[in-house]
């Protein structure tokens, strides 16, 4: 590839990380619905001739940054394999499986702030936990001592409602712990829910 196609393609990713920060920006705001191209244009200092040279509509440009943190929320949880995400006393790669996830979040704290404030998209907080139940549930099925089906479901949910109310209060407080002291201690919650079926012979 030359060195002008390298040149544009930076320019390309650089307009479309500052369409994406400012569309953010506007969200602390309102919903993405109520925002205009004029107005996102006009925080971003471009013209909209060039914003409709990458979207067609704000709705896309939106699309495409939910896309991107799913793909990258995916990227993080398929690096681990199956034993990784079990549910067991001293197992340092559960940790750092959580420890992943949670330095993704705070690398896009932007976005999961927005997420979780009242402009956010409560649909896509569903889609993340639909691919966390996916990834998890059989492992966890297994791991809870040939639990029933229906309580691992249950058990399951509960992990994911809790995850959420964690992450909403770790952002709201503005990160004060790292990845790292909130990971450890998110598994600590699971494992203490988890204890009763993993005593049960």
């Amino acid at each position: 590839m030359g060195s002008t196609s390298i040149s544009q393609d930076r320019r390309i990713q650089r307009t479309r990380e500052t369409l994406h920060a400012g569309l953010l920006q506007l969200m602390k705001e309102k919903p993405f619905q109520q925002i205009s191209v004029q107005e996102l244009t006009r925080v971003c200092n471009l013209n909209r001739s060039t914003f409709y040279l990458h979207y067609a509509s704000v709705a896309e440009l939106w699309d495409e940054i939910e896309q991107e943190i799913l793909q990258g929320l995916c990227t993080v949880l398929d690096q681990f394999e199956q034993h990784d995400l079990c549910i067991a006393e001293n197992v340092p790669s559960a940790d750092e499986t959580m420890i992943q996830v949670f330095q993704f979040l705070a690398d896009h704290r932007d976005f999961c702030s927005t997420m979780l404030a009242s402009n956010g998209n409560s649909g896509f907080v569903r889609r993340v936990m639909d691919v966390v139940r996916n990834r998890c549930l059989g492992i966890w099925a297994r791991n809870l001592c040939g639990a029933p089906t229906y309580l691992s479901e249950y058990f399951l949910t509960f992990v994911l409602s809790g995850c959420l109310g964690v992450v909403e209060q770790w952002i709201t407080t503005d990160m004060q712990q790292s990845p790292q002291e909130i990971a450890q201690l998110m598994n600590r919650f699971i494992l203490t829910g988890a204890s009763s079926f993993l005593n049960q012979k």
